[in-house]
């Protein structure tokens, strides 16, 4: 007679273990999502213990603007229940969008007649510049200005243009000097 064993088979739960503290100076990213009516921020990160996103403190003044921006956390008493919002992450196209829309409102409203762009880097395949009366560009002695009659107006010390191919000159008519 064989010996018969019951083998019972428990399944393993598959589990993350869930940090629950973190080291003194670790900066953990998140994203701010909400801001309440009173001002507090609500925060989500990776490792957050709980099912929802949880009230942080700040040391920056924050605005609706910034919900959705990802943001430094670093967590009171190293406990992931108390996260503190310590700086924002870095975005140019966040910032040049936010730049925009405040000097677009600032020259609406006539309080502000000169803007200023630093730099402005755009990867794309296409860039549009779109104005009601006149787009210009300048540089120093040089211009080129875009008319909303269709009128182009070239304009410097020295013009140069080259091509590998046919350069064509077409017009109504053509007048040189």
């Amino acid at each position: 007679m064989k010996d018969e064993k019951s083998y019972i088979v428990q399944p393993v739960e598959e589990t993350s273990p869930a940090l629950l503290s973190v080291a003194p100076g670790e900066v953990i990213l998140g994203t701010l999502v909400s801001i309440d009516k009173l001002g507090n921020p609500f925060v989500e990160f990776s490792g957050n213990p709980s099912d929802h996103s949880l009230k942080a403190i700040t040391t920056l003044e924050l605005a609706r603007s910034h919900i959705g921006r990802q943001v430094a956390l670093l967590f009171a008493g190293g406990n992931l229940q108390n996260p503190v919002i310590m700086g924002m992450i870095r975005s140019p196209l966040q910032e040049m969008l936010e730049n925009f829309g405040q000097e677009e409102v600032a020259v609406e409203s006539g309080q502000e007649e000169h803007l200023k762009v630093d730099d402005v880097m755009v990867d794309g395949s296409k860039i549009v510049f779109e104005a009601k009366e006149k787009i210009v560009l300048k540089c120093g002695e040089s211009s080129i200005i875009l008319t909303r009659d269709g009128k182009i107006l070239i304009r410097g010390k020295n013009l140069l243009t080259r091509s590998t191919g046919v350069n064509r000159i077409l017009g109504g008519s053509i007048r040189l000097n």
